[in-house]
């Protein structure tokens, strides 16, 4: 499968930053090293305002990434497209479920890569025994945390949120330009119920799901809504979970419809749709708008118009210091969160309550929140720079700058209680 093949179009609100192409920001940011990171495809375009339809990304003006370059003192950084699972691996490093994960794999657009590219041609970092960062909109699970300290055990894996992201419904129907769905419908779709498109439409035909094949945070947050609203049964129900086969397990207990496919990557799902006929998914809004692609409304909230205005608030109360995702709940498949066990005593782990976005009181109901995960120890020479990637979000000299995250992205900043010595305190040498 190609990453992308379609040259994924941007948002009409970005289109001139765009225009720019990968226009290097070297020439902004001061000499220094590369960091190199990836992981998540949902917050990819805000981060880069690069060609999302390849894997390996170098940022341009106006993403954040860029705008974190073009601050004195900081360096260049690439960022590779994995999905969130394999960002967390590629952190962690080491042999995962039978695959090595390692910062100096390629980062190529076919198949899913299992490194970051930090030797791949232009990045020049072939001295990294481990990324620099990571991304995910699936915050650690009791796996993930257990897989870095076994491959890294001198070190603890630093979380905190960066981000949101609307989680779009993607369709694409010959004779359907809009489409209003509620809640109701979207858990029907997702659960086999509905099944034609004359159920929603005006026009008719089978529906054809498309979904994340791949261990994603896309599939983490659409789920987590999913299990907040749909209901069910304690048989049956939707379960939270970063793997979309385990998300509807309860409902197609033979497998899945032969008319669904999986593709890796929040842009592969949106080319596949666009590609097909009569297709419907779950996709990173900014990722809905190539060729003959577009997003439904949800409740009456669109993904660009209803989200992104503001930064989203996240209450103190809501934010779970040294805890991870533990699986989900047996009876309602909502997520279970855990105190870890031997956790460091700083508050670097930050994991931010499901339930607390499941299903906003007020604009679009279906929102993902991404992470950026950084390393402990052993930074070297790049600890300042990860330091000041880390804080990037929260930083008002760079995000005044970025044209790729705000309203009519489909994504948002955060509001949060975070500080700056807090999460800066969490990188070390």
């Amino acid at each position: 499968m190609i990453f992308g093949s379609n040259g994924n179009t941007r948002m009409k609100a970005l289109a001139g930053a765009l225009v720019l192409g990968m226009a290097a920001v070297a020439s902004a940011a001061q000499a220094g090293t590369n960091l190199v990171g990836g992981g998540a495809t949902l917050p990819a375009l805000g981060y880069t305002g690069a060609d999302v339809s390849h894997r390996l990304l170098s940022p341009v003006e106006g993403s954040l990434l860029a705008a974190y370059s073009a601050q004195t003192g900081n360096p260049q950084t690439y960022y590779c497209q994995t999905g969130s699972g394999a960002g967390k691996n590629i952190l962690a490093g080491g042999t995962i479920g039978g695959v090595s994960y390692n910062v100096q794999n390629a980062c190529p657009d076919s198949p899913t890569p299992t490194g970051f590219g930090a030797n791949d041609t232009g990045v020049g970092r072939p001295d990294l025994t481990q990324p620099n960062f990571a991304g995910a909109d699936s915050p650690l699970s009791a796996t993930d945390y257990n897989n870095y300290r076994t491959n890294r055990p001198t070190s603890y894996p630093v979380e905190f949120p960066a981000v949101a992201g609307a989680v779009a419904i993607a369709f694409n129907k010959s004779g359907v330009s809009s489409l209003a769905l509620n809640d109701t419908q979207v858990c029907q779709i997702f659960s086999g119920k509905i099944t034609d498109w004359n159920q929603i439409s005006s026009a008719s035909g089978p529906i054809k799901v498309v979904y994340r094949s791949d261990g994603s945070g896309t599939s983490f947050g659409f789920s987590n809504h999913l299990s907040a609203v749909c209901g069910g049964t304690a048989s049956q129900h939707f379960v939270t979970d970063q793997a979309f086969t385990n998300v509807v397990a309860k409902f197609f207990t033979s497998g899945l419809p032969s008319t669904w496919s999986g593709q890796s990557g929040n842009p592969a799902v949106a080319n596949a749709v666009a590609a097909t006929d009569g297709t419907i998914a779950y996709v990173e809004a900014a990722n809905t708008l190539p060729p003959g692609v577009g997003a439904a409304t949800v409740n009456g909230k669109d993904p660009f118009n209803d989200f992104g205005a503001s930064p989203l608030s996240i209450s103190s109360t809501s934010i779970n210091y040294n805890s991870v995702i533990n699986g989900a709940d047996a009876t309602t498949g909502r997520p279970v969160i855990a105190a870890i066990s031997g956790a460091p005593s700083t508050q670097c782990i930050a994991l931010v309550d499901p339930s607390a976005y499941a299903n906003p009181s007020s604009g679009y109901p279906i929102v993902a929140v991404s992470y950026l995960l950084a390393n402990s120890a052993h930074n070297g020479s790049d600890t300042t720079a990860v330091k000041n990637l880390m804080w990037a979000p929260y930083n008002s000299a760079i995000t005044s700058q970025v044209s790729t995250i705000g309203q009519f992205t489909g994504l948002s900043f955060l509001s949060t209680s975070l500080t700056q010595t807090q999460v800066q305190g969490c990188v070390g040498t």
